[in-house]
């Protein structure tokens, strides 16, 4: 039996972590539609399609009312298998108002990775987005309309945190921001062995802004 996650996705941001929080489905639309309604896109479901054999994801099928109108290939080379989270659909939006949709396909130390489809109103159909299928735990900001990527390193307190912006079509870098070890030729004061880089969007391109030691807290250290 085929089976999907119901969940909505919405992005929370706790102070340096990036965080999916799964709310209930809304209500289904009144019309009839085959799988799991898409929020967002009246008369639209969507389901797995599973390897007869394997019952791993190949693809993900999309109906308009009772009808199949596309088969989603996986973004992957391999079959996605169905080890929760992994295998788990999502709604997501790109900040136009149509419910979009995402399929977890690996979990590895605190990353998430995910197939994305953009909902093209002009079309009816889904889109793949390979740039943002590219990012590690995607999530949207709807108060600046950027998208975050959000990696967590090696170390404990270790993280990459990258904000993008749509423009013409396209995923443009609007800010970075890095947690890594500092160097080990560095002396560092009451344990501030960490360095915060950040970089910003400048005339068109990405420049160096500031470079901050920071102690296993994330507070600054004094000179």
């Amino acid at each position: 039996m085929r089976r999907i996650a119901r969940f909505v996705v919405v992005a929370l941001m706790l102070g340096a972590t990036s965080v999916l929080v799964a709310k209930p489905r809304p209500e289904a639309s009144p019309q009839a539609v085959r799988g799991e309604p898409i929020p967002g896109d009246a008369g639209y479901g969507v389901e797995l399609g599973l390897d007869p054999q394997s019952g791993q994801i190949l693809e993900l099928l999309v109906y308009r009312g009772e009808k199949q109108v596309q088969a989603l290939k996986v973004c992957t080379t391999e079959p996605v298998p169905r080890e929760t989270p992994v295998g788990s659909i999502y709604y997501t939006d790109n900040f136009d108002g149509h419910g979009d949709l995402a399929l977890e396909t690996a979990f590895k130390q605190g990353n998430a990775f995910y197939c994305v489809w953009l909902f093209n109103p002009k079309t009816g159909r889904f889109v793949a987005s390979p740039e943002l299928s590219k990012l590690t735990n995607p999530s949207p900001d709807a108060n600046t309309h950027t998208v975050i990527s959000y990696v967590k390193e090696d170390c404990p307190i270790c993280y990459r945190r990258e904000s993008y912006r749509w423009s013409k079509g396209q995923l443009v870098p609007v800010r970075e921001e890095s947690v890594m070890p500092a160097d080990l030729g560095l002396q560092p004061p009451l344990g501030c062995g960490w360095l915060r880089t950040l970089r910003g969007k400048k005339n068109g391109k990405m420049v160096f802004v500031s470079r901050t030691q920071i102690n296993s807290a994330g507070q600054e250290c004094l000179p």
